[in-house]
């Protein structure tokens, strides 16, 4: 190009010199000539000026350079805006979980690094033996670990492995104000995105399997566990985009920024727990585990709607424990509660003799002898018979079943199912959804299990073995019993709040069904008082009494304020790796569960012990469940306070066709809506193929929503629907419904739940109020 401009510059003077020689011009003659040819040089030049700006400007690219971009870059930046995560909250505004920072340690290396009058901000070899002391001394970094990092060539600044970061703002100041004092020059610290537990500070664990964790992806938290992994798409927001001009140096111009796009902050999460509930159960936990040694406890407090105000696990983890929380034998992420299914043992009895009693399979008053039970190849005997060497220690001849269900015979829950036929069982089991996961929302819930197709197991099942179930499953089913029976869906959050648009969703009462009659469940509340108070034959009487938990001689072990519970004990086998039950005589799970009061209760809480290492006592149990069901009495009118709600947000109905039921079913949940899948969901293939609410439609949180999947038409149980729910699957069913009694609500049906149907198939349901 340069030498393109020198031939064309020089061009017209050659011309003119040799023009000039040829003619032999005068001087003005010559100047005129030079003249003329400078004039058409000018325009040559102008037009090559003229055509090289257009090309810039049409084309914006000198070689692969982008001017606009290279210009934007100079005088224009355009950053991102991180919206923040939302926030997890008690049932009363407590934060639990909350976005912070954390910090990493470093040291500088550079010996560039000087401030403006020239004092180095940097660490020099003389200073590396105190440095790798502080180091040590501070945050147990390996001196083998700090000496190498301080010794890498051509290195300007250096981190010292995962003890160096994570560090806590508090932590953080602490140690900056320490090197400060010790005259450390060149310590500095950075920080990243990180998510606080304030609770989980004040001692053990808060909830933490319950409420889970975060990990960061790209400078963003995403939930890894528990509610923060369940709730992270309501938790997360969107992040906003922002430009501003900028002068010369770099600066932003005042008043230049303008929103690309609006930053969407994440909802906020209020849970049902309830924080001082919450921390009591974690210490008496605490104590629990330590008086029995074992491997596994877990406890979980409701009320009678459902809400679960506290739950908790050991072994556990603190914030500060998290890094070394697998360092326990028995630990787990999973949460307990509804990650883990297990052989309830003889809690399950609860549910047998309620479903016998509203089918009329068992008189309270009829005797058997407990001597044994045979069935097929296997021989059942009771506990007291098994745990002194073959000696019964409680009557064995002429017992009442009602005094049987007391002292927790085997052998008398065993007849009962006979007389009332699996197929009948297997019925109850369905009505209490056994065969269902909860679906509350929570991410992972493991399935259960019903009774293998053989009858011993099957007999088993009636007092917990040969059937596996989830703790939120037998808390769901317990529910039955806290409402004239009347069943809720149990939940862990209460409201979500979306700070945007101020909008908040609260969670309501969530009827499912009604499994048995109020009859039935009065009479079994009373002979659960029975375990509890019964001198003979309940197994919760304590003759000896409690000093510990002020728990007189001769008296009920769980008492609140001096009343007694409905309560139920359990010891279940667990099952060997290899098939078969652990042996050994205390090689169990040792559980129980308390309704409070006994006869109308307002809380249910459940408790287990797995293979304890001390010499077994209920006292281990007692001593949680008393105190806390005790605090939450006297909290009683605080925890059902109804909530006011200042603008209620609506939820926007999306197209679910081809969408996995079970999943569905959780995220539905999520946006506070009840969902209710219609037809069977075993197949491996199961999608859902219509809803009852079109695609597009705003409603009401707690709104119901019917989801037909693809599976065989299956009853399900209409208790509480309207009449165009029923009239909704009639449709899809071609059903012939007919209609008895008055009101807006189903409160019978001739068709059991879970029972199958056939299409065209005529069905009778009452309605009442």
């Amino acid at each position: 190009m340069i030498k393109f401009f020198k031939k064309l510059f020089l061009l017209p003077f050659r011309k003119v010199s040799k023009h000039a020689k040829k003619e032999n011009l005068s001087p003005e003659r010559n100047r005129k000539h030079v003249g003329k040819n400078l004039f058409f040089l000018a325009i040559a030049v102008f037009a090559i000026f003229i055509f090289r700006l257009v090309w810039l400007v049409t084309v914006n690219h000198i070689g692969d350079t982008n001017l606009k971009e290279y210009a934007t870059y100079n005088y224009q930046s355009t950053i991102k805006v991180p919206a923040k995560r939302g926030t997890i909250f008690d049932r009363y505004g407590t934060p639990i979980a909350v976005d912070s920072s954390n910090y990493t340690i470093y040291v500088v290396l550079d010996k560039k690094q000087t401030d403006v009058n020239h004092h180095k901000l940097y660490a020099d070899k003389s200073e590396f033996p105190k440095l790798t002391n502080f180091l040590n001394s501070q945050l147990g970094i390996d001196k083998k670990l700090i000496e190498t990092q301080l010794n890498l060539k051509g290195a300007k600044q250096v981190q010292f492995g995962t003890k160096g970061s994570n560090i806590s703002l508090k932590k953080m100041q602490d140690l900056q104000k320490a090197a400060d004092d010790q005259g450390l020059v060149g310590v500095g610290f950075s920080a990243t995105t990180a998510r606080s537990y304030p609770m989980s500070n004040v001692g053990s664990g808060f909830a933490s399997q319950f409420i889970g964790t975060t990990t960061s992806n790209n400078d963003t938290l995403v939930g890894a566990d528990g509610l923060e992994l369940a709730y992270n798409h309501v938790l997360s927001g969107k992040n906003g985009v922002e430009t501003f001009q900028k002068d010369a140096s770099g600066h932003p111009l005042p008043g230049t920024t303008k929103v690309i796009k609006q930053v969407e902050n994440g909802s906020n999460v209020y849970t049902t727990i309830d924080s001082r509930i919450q921390e009591l159960l974690e210490s008496k936990m605490d104590q629990a585990a330590a008086d029995s040694g074992a491997q596994q406890l877990s406890a979980t407090i409701m009320t009678k709607d459902g809400q679960i105000l506290a739950t908790t696990q050991r072994p556990t983890y603190t914030p500060d424990t998290k890094n070394k929380a697998t360092d326990q034998k028995y630990f787990t992420w999973n949460s307990l509660l509804f990650q883990s299914s297990f052989e309830p043992g003889s809690v399950m009895k609860t549910f047998l003799m309620s479903s016998a009693l509203d089918s009329n399979k068992v008189n309270l008053n009829a005797t058997y002898n407990r001597t044994k039970f045979k069935i097929a190849d296997v021989t059942i005997y009771d506990a007291d018979f098994n745990e002194n060497e073959g000696q019964y220690q409680k009557p064995v001849m002429g017992v009442s079943f009602a005094d049987g269900f007391m002292m927790s015979s085997n052998v008398g829950m065993s007849t009962i199912e006979q007389n009332m036929g699996y197929p009948l069982w297997k019925q109850y089991l369905q009505k209490y959804k056994f065969d269902m996961r909860t679906r509350t929302g929570l991410s992972g819930e493991i399935a259960s299990a019903l009774p293998a197709a053989n009858v011993v197991s099957q007999v088993q099942s009636a007092f917990g073995q040969g059937i596996a179930v989830t703790q939120i499953q037998l808390l769901r089913g317990w529910t039955a019993f806290a409402n004239e029976g009347v069943m809720l869906e149990p939940h862990g959050v209460s409201q979500i709040v979306n700070p945007n648009d101020q909008t908040e969703r609260s969670v309501g009462r969530e009827v499912i069904g009604k499994p048995v009659s109020d009859s039935a469940i009065s009479k079994t509340l009373n002979l659960m008082e029975g375990v509890d108070t019964n001198a003979t034959y309940g197994t919760a009487f304590t003759n000896l009494g409690d000093p510990q938990d002020n728990i007189a001689p001769n008296s009920p072990l769980i008492q609140i304020n001096g009343q007694p519970a409905a309560v139920k004990t359990g010891t279940a086998q667990i099952a060997a790796a290899g098939g078969g039950y652990i042996s050994g005589l205390e090689s169990n799970l040792y559980s129980m569960v308390a309704m409070y009061p006994a006869s109308n209760p307002d809380f249910i809480m459940y408790m287990n012990i797995k293979l304890p290492t001390k010499p077994w006592t209920l006292h281990y149990i007692s001593r949680v469940i008393n105190p806390v069901l005790t605090l939450a009495e006297a909290r009683k009118s605080e925890i059902f306070q109804s909530t006011s709600v200042t603008k209620a947000g609506a939820v926007k109905i999306g197209a679910y066709k081809d969408k996995n039921p079970g999943d569905m079913a959780d995220q539905l949940r999520q946006e506070i809506l009840q969902p209710v899948l219609v037809g069977s969901t075993t197949n491996p293939g199961s999608k859902i193929v219509s809803q009852s609410i079109a695609a597009n439609q705003k409603v009401d949180a707690n709104t119901r929503i019917l989801l037909l999947t693809n599976g065989d038409p299956v009853m399900p149980d209409m208790y509480d629907w309207t009449k165009k729910q029923v009239e909704q699957v009639a449709k899809w069913y071609q059903l012939k419904v007919t209609y008895s009694g008055s009101g807006n609500k189903v409160v019978d049906q001739d068709v059991a739940a879970s029972a199958n149907l056939k299409r065209g198939q005529s069905i009778t349901v009452t309605l009442g109020h």
